[in-house]
C-alpha cells in the first residue's frame, strides 16, 4: 500500500517541479535580455523536434483539407460545365436544323415565284413503308383545291401524281411505284423523240422504253415530260438515263432512269393545280 502512495507523491512532486520550472522559464523569457540562459537553450533544443513534427503534421492536415475542398469545388464546377456544354450542343444542333429548314423553304419560295404553273405548296407527313409500293402522304387535300391525278413536283423535277385525295390529306404515287398503270410519256431532251416511262424498274429507278425502233437511247440522256402527256405539264425534268440495255439483235432497247427528285429526302412538294 505504501509503495503506490509513494509513487503518486513522487509523480506529483515531479509534475509540480516541472510546472514551476516551465512557469519560471516563461516568466524569465518574457523579460528583455541580450542572451538566453543555458536552461532555455536546453529546453528549446529538447522541444525543437516536437515543434517541428507538430508543424509538419499541422501543415499536412491543412494542405490536405484545402486539397479536398478544392477537388470538391472542381468536381462541382466540372459537372456544371458538362451540363452547360451539353445544353450548348443541343441548342447548336437545333439552330443548324432551323437554318437548314429555312434554306429549304427559301428555295421553295424562290421556285414558286419563278414558276409559271399554278402551284400549291404541301408538306410530307407520312411515307408508305411497304416495299411493293412507293407512296407518301401530304398535308393538304380537296379542301385546298387538290384533285386526283394532279402532278406533284419538287424543285428538282417531277415526283409523281395524286392517287387518292381526302378533305385534308392526299396520297402521292411516286414515279417508281411498280403498280400497273403508273406510266407516262416523255421526250429525250437531246433529240425530242418520244419515250415511255414505267414504274417498277430497278429499285429506286424507272424503266424507259423507246416509242419505236428508230429512237436510240444513250446513257446520260435527260428525259422531260412530253406535251402529249395526259396529266403532266410539258418540259418538266423527269430524270436521267443511267443504264441502257439492248436486245441480242441490237434493234430493241430499254433503259433505266434515275429520277431527278430525291425521294428519300422529300419534305416539301408542290401540287400543280393546272396543267
Amino acid at each position: 500500500m505504501l509503495q503506490p502512495l509513494f509513487q503518486k507523491r513522487v509523480l506529483l512532486v515531479t509534475l509540480a517541479v516541472c510546472f514551476l520550472i516551465i512557469t519560471g522559464l516563461m516568466f524569465y523569457s518574457s523579460q528583455e535580455r541580450e542572451e538566453e540562459i543555458w536552461l532555455e537553450k536546453a529546453f528549446k533544443y529538447v522541444l525543437y523536434p516536437f515543434q517541428k513534427g507538430i508543424y509538419y503534421v499541422t501543415t499536412f492536415v491543412t494542405d490536405s483539407w484545402q486539397t479536398v475542398n478544392t477537388l470538391g469545388a472542381l468536381h462541382r464546377e466540372n459537372d456544371e460545365m458538362r451540363k452547360y456544354i451539353s445544353e450548348l450542343v443541343t441548342e447548336l444542333s437545333q439552330l443548324e436544323q432551323l437554318k437548314a429548314e429555312n434554306e429549304r423553304l427559301r428555295k421553295l419560295l424562290q421556285f414558286k415565284a419563278a414558276a409559271e404553273l399554278e402551284l400549291v405548296p404541301v408538306e410530307v407527313i407520312a411515307r408508305n413503308p411497304n416495299n411493293t409500293s412507293a407512296t407518301l402522304t401530304i398535308d393538304k387535300g380537296s379542301k385546298a383545291g387538290l384533285a386526283r391525278n394532279m402532278p406533284v413536283i419538287t424543285t428538282q423535277g417531277l415526283a409523281g401524281r395524286l392517287l387518292r385525295v381526302e378533305p385534308f390529306s392526299a396520297e402521292v404515287i411516286l414515279l417508281t411505284d411498280p403498280r400497273p398503270g403508273n406510266s407516262m410519256s416523255g421526250v429525250i431532251e437531246r433529240t425530242r423523240e418520244l419515250v415511255y416511262i414505267y414504274g417498277g424498274g430497278k429499285k429506286g429507278a424507272c424503266l424507259v422504253k423507246p416509242s419505236d425502233l428508230s429512237v436510240r437511247l444513250q446513257t446520260g440522256d435527260r428525259i422531260l415530260t412530253a406535251e402529249s402527256s395526259l396529266y403532266f405539264p410539258k418540259n418538266l425534268l423527269i430524270g436521267t438515263i443511267m443504264e441502257v440495255q439492248e436486245s441480242e439483235d441490237g434493234f430493241e432497247q430499254q433503259a433505266y432512269l434515275e429520277p431527278a427528285a430525291d425521294f428519300s429526302r422529300m419534305e416539301y412538294l408542290y401540287v400543280v393545280t393546272e396543267k
